[in-house]
């Protein structure tokens, strides 16, 4: 059995490869939680933000904007590059969300932006982030919801359930939807420590216009599901592919189209 370690190290290798890509197809989606999340942080002029598995930037960033002192970490190089590009204003580094390399106590504030699902040890990424931050402080974190309720995830892993199988062999992970229920997100976190535990579910949207930028997403923005679809045989990937191009059209909206992306913003407060 694969060790937590190479998922990790797939995740890594992953997402250093496709940070060039993420902004013209995942940045689109994640960028529309950025004011929700820090308002959930209580992040404003003065704080000190940290903004954990910061991909390309955009909440450090956006921290920057509102006249916080705004650090990013990420562990795949390539996004902290990108991130540098990106937003000047804000500082950005390499680091483990599971080791983070600041001195306790030292944020006012802290976010993880659609990273969680992607750490082998969550709660210890939990417990090192409420030991950075300073007493009173808040952290957010937000996460996709369970395909019941999201168009895009239903609409795909029904296409690979269909004409592929889910039952691939990926490396030891955690579940993908374990925080997409509102109970784990707040039990977690008030295992920790976290107190004033507050847990909201957000209306995001892909819009597009051509049913081939889902297929791009999937291939050039996504690493779980990029990998799924890479351990099907190549009948039945073509198969995916077609049945994923042919069920865009149900989601065909006034000049393009639109998929359902929801998600859910978890925040709470370390206590006095």
């Amino acid at each position: 059995m694969d060790s937590p370690q190479s998922f990790k190290e797939q995740e890594l290798a992953g997402w250093d490869a496709k940070a060039d890509a993420y902004d013209k197809y995942l940045g689109r989606i994640t960028v529309q939680i950025v004011d929700p999340l820090l308002d959930a942080a209580g992040v404003v002029s003065g704080a000190k933000l940290l903004d954990i598995a910061c991909g390309p930037g955009y909440l450090a960033g956006a921290a920057a904007a509102r006249g916080a002192d705004a650090i990013g970490i990420d562990f795949a190089p390539s996004m902290v590059i990108e991130a540098k590009k990106n937003f000047p204003s804000a500082v950005f580094r390499e680091g483990d969300a599971e080791a983070l390399p600041f001195e306790s106590e030292r944020f006012d504030a802290a976010v993880c932006g659609f990273g969680i699902g992607h750490l082998p040890d969550p709660g210890k990424a939990l417990r090192e982030v409420f030991r950075v931050l300073r007493i009173g402080g808040r952290y957010g974190f937000s996460w996709w919801c369970t395909p019941d309720k999201h168009e895009f995830f239903a609409f795909v892993m029904g296409a690979v359930k269909t004409h592929g199988t889910l039952d691939v062999p990926l490396p030891t992970a955690p579940p993908m939807f374990r925080f997409s229920e509102r109970g784990e997100c707040e039990r977690s976190l008030k295992k920790v420590g976290f107190s004033d535990v507050h847990v909201q579910e957000h209306s995001l949207h892909f819009e597009f216009q051509s049913p081939h930028e889902v297929l791009d997403l999937l291939t050039k923005s996504s690493v779980r599901i990029a990998m799924v679809l890479e351990l099907q045989t190549k009948e039945a990937l073509h198969c995916i592919h077609q049945a994923i191009l042919e069920g865009t059209q149900k989601y065909k909206h006034a000049d393009g189209f639109r998929i359902g992306w929801p998600a859910l913003v978890a925040s709470g407060k370390k206590p006095l």
